[in-house]
């Protein structure tokens, strides 16, 4: 554990008994590499589900003082949240588009809709109409996805009457598989974003998410939307350390226990004592966010050891084998390691549970403090 670390730990309320600790200016290193591999290119980074488990409100402010002008929500809520604490030059993009009586809330919050269909373009062109000015918007268009987004022939058909009150900052597809290098559906999507593009006139455009820029300059486009990369979060074995970490978990030793050979622990005594051990509590459990599919094989760190997990992981705590950790660093309160940067990463931890390190990370609850490394 770094000094820098610790230093925060000590600062943590005592009632407190889980934290993640976030690293913002990583985010800001992240950030300054992916500018530098995409040139001129526009980063819009994303902040949807709370930037992934760590916090819309700073990591924005901090990517704002980095020079990011673009932001992505998923909802109109989360992009309230940001536009609080954002400067009005900031663009913030709201995924979902509008629905039926939100072109008010969208329009006092200076916040630009994601347009997926008619309905939706229809709903912005009449709030357009209504307010005798045009509108920003960016248009969604499926190449393959086949979840959000105009039709081809749709997008094709209806632009122009888009373009005529609105004013489209740029046109944007999604890619399915581009965390599969070599898979044919991205060259696919790519032919088709761009035979898009050049029937309607050649806007800007805005293809690659996380992996897509990973792909190659031709996905590049005009921007593109890092949203797990940002955060360090890799789910490509050949990307995980290309990006610095910048969370991690940590929690209080709530109880202290010698067991004899043959005792039990947790619920359904899944775990028998082979021989006199010594564990330790800790104050995090499936309510928190670390799941209890992680029950059996999942560790900690304490005093330089990575100790096991045992029994089942209940709502409130989870068990640790701390039998070979030196004794002075057994006392309630002190702080155990669920993740260890480099050793054992958010990314490590899903491939174990066999998810997605972002799914891991937007899991981790109210009870679970957000401590921050930087200025936001």
């Amino acid at each position: 554990m770094s000094d820098r670390i610790s230093e925060a730990l000590a600062k943590v309320e005592p009632h407190i008994l889980a934290v993640s600790v976030i690293n913002l200016d990583n985010l800001a290193k992240n950030y300054a590499e992916i500018q530098s591999r995409i040139g001129n290119v526009q980063i819009g980074s994303v902040m949807k589900a709370d930037s992934y488990g760590f916090g819309a409100v700073p990591i924005s402010k901090r990517l704002y003082k980095e020079g990011c002008r673009q932001f992505f929500v998923a909802t109109i809520a989360e992009g309230i949240a940001i536009r609080e604490v954002l400067e009005s030059d900031a663009q913030i993009l709201v995924l979902s588009g509008p629905l039926d009586n939100t072109e008010d809330t969208l329009i006092s919050h200076n916040l630009t809709p994601v347009l997926n269909g008619i309905y939706q373009a229809d709903l912005w062109i009449n709030c357009a109409k209504k307010l005798k000015r045009k509108l920003d918007a960016v248009v969604h268009v499926d190449t393959g996805m086949c979840r959000n987004g105009f039709s081809p022939e749709d997008v094709v058909a209806y632009y122009e009457k888009i373009t005529n009150y609105l004013s489209v900052s740029f046109v944007m597809s999604h890619l399915a598989c581009a965390d599969v290098p070599e898979h044919k559906k991205n060259v696919e999507q790519l032919h088709k974003f761009k035979s898009i593009l050049r029937i309607l006139g050649n806007p800007k455009g805005s293809l690659s998410a996380t992996y897509g820029f990973f792909l190659g300059k031709d996905y590049l486009f005009d921007l593109i939307r890092p949203g797990k990369t940002l955060y360090g979060i890799a789910i490509r074995d050949d990307k995980i350390g290309s990006m610095l970490p910048v969370a991690d978990i940590f929690s209080r030793i709530v109880q202290i226990n010698s067991l004899k050979a043959g005792e039990t622990v947790g619920y359904g005594a899944t775990f028998k004592a082979v021989r006199d051990m010594k564990t330790i509590t800790l104050g995090i459990g499936y309510a928190d966010g670390f799941m209890r599919k992680f029950s059996g094989f999942g560790c900690g760190f304490l005093g330089g050891k990575k100790i096991p997990m045992i029994g089942r992981i209940s709502m409130d705590y989870l068990v640790l084998d701390a039998s070979d950790v030196d004794e002075s660093l057994l006392k309630i309160g002190n702080w155990v390691a669920l993740t260890r940067t480099p050793d054992y990463t958010l990314e490590k931890w899903a491939m174990e549970l066999g998810t997605l390190p972002y799914e891991v990370a937007c899991r981790f609850g109210q009870r679970v403090k957000r401590v921050y490394l930087g200025e936001a």
